[in-house]
């Protein structure tokens, strides 16, 4: 259960940044058939993230569980950066839907947005995936897959909801650093690996 739970607030947090950029695609949307468009790309692209995290830990197990867990590094470093980040997400979502204008097929561009938009992700899931045992892994992935269009869902509601997105974008900005920030340490001291920094350098 605790880790279903970490595993939707992970989601949730990785998931504010793109949020703006899912709205747009779902306001572009002109027709049924565009909209379930929308979520089949979200989803193509989620789990190709998804799959890339996935082997990239499978590799990275190979290592001492002491040095994998300096990864937990990459959360904490995000979040200082997402706290003086500026805030331009209008600006990354119209970018995103010009550089994929290219395709015709909607479900094609969302899916390379949503992949384009991962690097985040996987900064966020490979440290923590590595903290799990084998069980809690597959817990995660089964979790990942079936929220993907759960807050798919989300933003095509938040999108004609103006106000709903405006008052979580106002605390989104110091919220999520915490939650990143909060996964670094736990990746961290679950997996001993600031004790075996020290031990490099006393």
């Amino acid at each position: 259960m605790a880790t279903v739970i970490t595993m939707i607030i992970t989601f949730i947090a990785t998931g504010m940044d793109e949020m703006l950029i899912l709205i747009v695609l779902f306001a572009h949307a002109r027709n049924h058939k565009q909209i379930r468009q929308v979520y089949i790309g979200q989803q193509i692209g989620m789990t190709f993230v998804l799959l890339i995290a996935v082997v990239v830990v499978y590799w990275i197990s190979f290592i001492t569980e002491e040095w994998t867990g300096l990864l937990g590094f990459l959360p904490i470093i995000i979040g200082v950066m997402e706290l003086f980040e500026r805030d331009d997400e209008d600006e990354e979502s119209s970018t995103a839907l010009q550089k994929t204008a290219i395709f015709s097929n909607l479900t094609v561009r969302v899916a390379i947005i949503a992949i384009a938009g991962g690097a985040e992700e996987l900064a966020i899931f490979i440290p923590y995936f590595t903290s799990l045992n084998v069980r809690e892994v597959l817990i995660a992935i089964l979790t990942f897959i079936l929220l993907v269009p759960i807050w798919s869902a989300i933003c095509h509601i938040l999108g004609s909801v103006k106000q709903i997105y405006t008052f979580v974008g106002r605390f989104q900005r110091f919220i999520i650093p915490m939650i990143f920030i909060g996964i670094g340490v736990k990746v961290l001291l679950e997996s001993d690996a600031i004790e075996t920094l020290l031990d490099l350098f006393l």
